[in-house]
């Protein structure tokens, strides 16, 4: 039911409606009364004209003077006959008019009256008579018999008029009654719906406010945890911030999970909820046990912010707060899925790293824990001005990384690969270098895990190939290019079109190209990265297992493709001189891929008795500073492949 349409234009309409048909009825009902009213007096006057327009008391008084002579009841007689004649004159009243209307028969018959009155006279004279008498009696009896007729006719005619009206007054007397208790039911009914639509209203009122209390909530708090989000902590931090006391420190702790959550790809986003919430009451937990102001919420990311408020004289320092949040973590968290060993990031800065915006404690948290992530640190780490200077370096770089590449500022060096037996030059692998206009030359353990956060990775990685797969020609036509294939690179549908193409559109036959991936990047799919693998292999071009030896290394990788080349990690190279043990490792590894058929390549030669220990294990190729580090092409020409001679390195 429409209760707006009903109490707005339904009921209102109605009442005004009762309204006029009250009016109507009170004024009909006013006049039936008045009526009525009328009626009854006209009755009454009737009945009068009927009780003074009689002759009986004139007859009586004729037949006592017939009886006894008495000269007063003559006299009597004769006044009593005077007034009869004189109401005769002035009858028919107006209320007879009113009641009986023209009417021939009642006009005849009061003629008759009047004529048979005027005879009676003489006789009245001449009582003693006893004919005159007689006569006289006749003649009033005649009349008296008239009289009754038009009495009767009259008082009858008086009655049905004034029930008529007295029906008429009842009747308009119910139905005002029936109307005052119509308005009375539909008042009654209107302040009822009213009633209802306002308690209606009150209910939605209370849904609607329910149902922002709740959008609040949800525009408030983070959806898995319930924690207060980021936004309103930032709120909460710079208020609570405006009313520092002298003395008192306020503290951010940012705890980080975002790299060591598991990976979505072999659990679910319900794990990562299921340890997010716990670890969100763990937090809670610890948080409700310490003294003074704290605040706990939900970072942007897979984490969580922590506000303290430390004085000089009561308080725990925000040093100790975060060690001891830390320790949290050292036993696994328990969750409805499984329990989970995680070690996250924290880091923290507080109000004495500020002068005026709150909001710099937040971000200088935010800079900790960043340097905690990007450096693996398992510590607490604490906020330092340098780290303000390099988020704005790698901001710059960032920034100018895409344009770099789109300039041709990032190219390839290649650094030199040498035979160890011969010490001659067999290979070049092309390395990625960037020299900007304003900051100089950019280390690629600055720019390439940038370029790998922000995308960058592909556009760069297949600018270097191409460009070295053109310069690399320069080079004797016997030199092999090696180039690293980032994980993005490989994992992209159309890899095998895109370097078939680049083949064919710089001219580098494909057995002079080896193309290098680690160990990690087989970790990320490596089922799909082998098929991709065994394609490109297909076209002709070497595959090359990058950097074994760390991180997760498995013999299984070794083993589980048929790899060109197998290129082992600088450190085997740094340490084989001294420890016997990893010099027995590298020589089973010589010998598995002595099995497989694959070459065996040292990194990180960088003096001549590292050179000397791994030629002595069975090595016969490598590179490092020892023969060159990574240069341009021009320089690679100039240092090897003179008009000369052809150089070696025999003699070092």
């Amino acid at each position: 039911m429409n209760f707006d349409k009903l109490l707005r234009i339904g009921f209102p309409a109605l009442c005004a409606t009762l309204t006029l048909f009250l009016g109507a009825n009170a004024y009909s009902l006013y006049s039936a009364q008045s009526d009525y009213l009328h009626k009854v007096e006209l009755e009454r006057s009737v009945l009068n004209d009927a009780l003074r327009f009689n002759t009986t008391a004139l007859e009586k008084l004729i037949a006592r003077y017939g009886a006894f002579k008495s000269p007063e009841d003559a006299t009597e007689a004769r006044k009593t006959y005077e007034i009869l004649v004189n109401a005769f004159e002035t009858w028919p009243s107006d209320a007879y008019s009113e009641i009986v209307g023209p009417s021939d028969y009642i006009q005849q018959k009061l003629l008759n009256i009047i004529r048979a009155s005027n005879r009676v006279k003489p006789f009245l004279d001449t009582l003693d008579d006893q004919t005159s008498l007689n006569n006289a009696l006749i003649i009033l009896q005649g009349i008296e018999s008239s009289l009754e007729q038009i009495n009767r006719m009259a008082t009858e005619e008086a009655g049905t008029q004034m029930a008529a009206a007295r029906d008429s007054f009842h009747f308009q007397q119910i139905m005002q009654d029936v109307l005052i208790v119509v308005f009375l039911l539909v008042s009654l009914g209107w302040i009822w719906f009213a009633n209802k639509r306002s308690q209606m209203l009150q209910r939605q009122a209370d849904t609607n406010r329910e149902h922002m209390e709740l959008l609040e909530h949800r525009l408030n708090h983070d959806n898995v945890t319930g924690l207060i989000n980021n936004r309103v902590f930032a709120e909460t931090v710079r208020s609570t911030h405006d009313r520092l006391s002298a003395g008192q420190t306020l503290s951010i702790l940012n705890i980080d999970l975002e790299s060591r959550l598991p990976a979505i790809n072999k659990f679910s986003l319900a794990t990562e909820e299921a340890i997010l919430t716990s670890t969100a009451d763990l937090l809670r937990h610890a948080v409700d046990r310490m003294e003074g102001e704290n605040c706990l919420a939900r970072s942007a990311g897979k984490g969580f912010l922590l506000m303290t408020i430390s004085d000089e004289d009561l308080g725990l320092t925000a040093s100790v707060i975060a060690n001891r949040i830390h320790d949290i973590f050292l036993r696994p968290i328990p969750t409805a899925v499984g329990s989970f060993l995680i070690s996250p990031a924290i880091g923290y800065a507080d109000s004495t790293t500020v002068e005026r915006d709150a909001a710099d404690i937040i971000r200088n948290a935010d800079l900790a824990v960043s340097n905690a992530v990007n450096y693996s640190r398992r510590r607490v780490v604490t906020y330092e001005p340098a780290m303000r200077a390099e988020m704005e370096r790698r901001t710059i770089v960032e920034n100018a990384l895409a344009r770099a590449i789109e300039a041709n500022e990032c190219l390839p060096h290649f650094q030199p690969q040498f035979n160890l037996m011969t010490g001659r030059i067999f290979g070049v692998e092309a390395l990625a270098r960037w020299y900007h206009s304003e900051l100089g030359w950019i280390s690629p353990s600055e720019f390439i895990p940038i370029a790998e956060r922000n995308g960058d990775i592909v556009s760069l990685g297949w600018k270097i190939l191409e460009t070295s797969c053109s310069e690399v020609q320069l080079l004797p036509s016997d030199l092999s290019l090696s180039v690293n294939l980032s994980v993005a690179q490989i994992l992209s549908d159309d890899v095998v079109a895109m370097l078939d193409e680049c083949l064919g559109r710089t001219g580098l036959p494909a057995s002079r190209l080896k193309l290098e991936v680690t160990e990690t990047t087989l970790m990320s799919d490596l089922r799909r990265i082998q098929t991709t693998l065994s394609e490109l292999r297909s076209l002709g071009i070497g595959i090359s297992l990058d950097d074994f030896g760390v991180g997760y290394s498995a013999l299984s990788y070794l083993t589980d493709f048929d790899w060109d080349e197998i290129k082992i990690d600088r450190s085997f190279a740094t340490k084989a001189v001294k420890d016997k043990k990893l010099r027995d490792i590298l020589k089973m590894v010589l010998g598995i891929a002595e099995t497989m058929g694959s070459q065996v390549l040292i990194e990180g030669i960088e003096t001549v008795e590292q050179r000397d220990v791994l030629v002595d294990i069975g090595c016969t190729i490598g590179q490092g500073y020892l023969f060159g580090g990574p240069m341009a092409i021009d320089d690679i020409t100039t240092l090897f492949f003179s008009d000369h001679s052809r150089s070696t390195l025999a003699g070092l």
